[in-house]
């Protein structure tokens, strides 16, 4: 009798995340935490969670759930086969403002460069398997729309500062700083829906090709997983792309500062 695992593994895990919550629950009031606002975000910083959702949306999708083991297992530091309650415990640091960073896209959009080896940006992104600005399915416009809607509190069609970035109730501040400045294209202060569609469309797509190739699931890429990935033929501008994208010049590419540049490509 074959029995699917996958809803117990969901369950185990959930419920582990939130033991270690309450767990901590003595010593996290000796440390500094995020202002009330922002304590929603706790709960995907637990390691747990946060190892099974692989592409940082916040849900824990079938495929996601298939692939769990192999998720849990980033969570082995020490490579003993055994997760232990430091290495499924979250650190929140003493003394930051912003305790909580999800590694959401935020800054300013970089868009400078208009061709890398001969190639246009938007015909790097092409190569990277980017399919531009297609419309969203049915479902996941209604999604789109239901996250919109659930922020623009005063019902006016727009997200302001207020709602989104003091008020809002996902990411950090300076994270949700970061994208209400990348949605508003028109730069006229807020996001309209449709504005708001147009980044979730961009980051998403972004963040499902950093996923793929990101094969050890350690949410950076180092230069050899993105020249091997096998999204570039010539291996020379698979360098000169990777180097485009860390900006830092740190040779190691984290979801940050490849959604910042990859939003400025895509609005050219």
């Amino acid at each position: 009798m074959n029995i699917s695992l996958r809803p117990f593994i969901f369950a185990l895990a959930t419920i582990s995340a939130f033991g270690i919550a309450q767990a901590q629950e003595d010593k996290l009031k000796e440390q500094i935490l995020p202002s009330p606002k922002n304590r929603k975000s706790i709960t995907w910083q637990y390691p747990v969670l946060n190892a099974l959702d692989v592409n940082s949306d916040h849900i824990i999708s079938q495929q996601e759930l298939k692939e769990a083991t192999g998720s849990l297992l980033t969570l082995d530091k020490n490579g003993d086969g055994v997760l232990t309650f430091k290495e499924m415990t979250p650190v929140f640091e003493s003394g930051s403002k912003d305790t909580i960073d999800d590694g959401a896209f935020r800054g300013e959009l970089v868009a400078e460069r208009t061709e890398i080896s001969g190639r246009s940006t938007r015909e790097i992104l092409k190569l990277l398997g980017s399919k531009g600005m297609l419309e969203p399915g049915k479902d996941e416009l209604q999604n789109y729309r239901k996250l919109f809607s659930f922020t623009d509190r005063n019902k006016d069609g727009r997200h302001s500062a207020v709602e989104y970035v003091d008020n809002g109730p996902y990411l950090t501040p300076s994270s949700r700083a970061g994208i209400f400045k990348a949605s508003d294209s028109n730069l006229d202060g807020f996001v309209s829906e449709k504005e708001y569609i147009e980044n979730r469309v961009i980051t998403d797509e972004a963040k499902a090709i950093f996923s793929s190739i990101d094969l050890d699931r350690d949410r950076k890429l180092t230069a050899k997983e993105f020249t091997e990935s096998g999204k570039f033929k010539d291996k020379k501008l698979a360098l000169a792309v990777y180097s485009a994208f860390d900006a830092n010049s740190d040779g190691e590419l984290i979801l940050p500062e490849y959604l910042r540049i990859w939003g400025g490509w895509a609005r050219e």
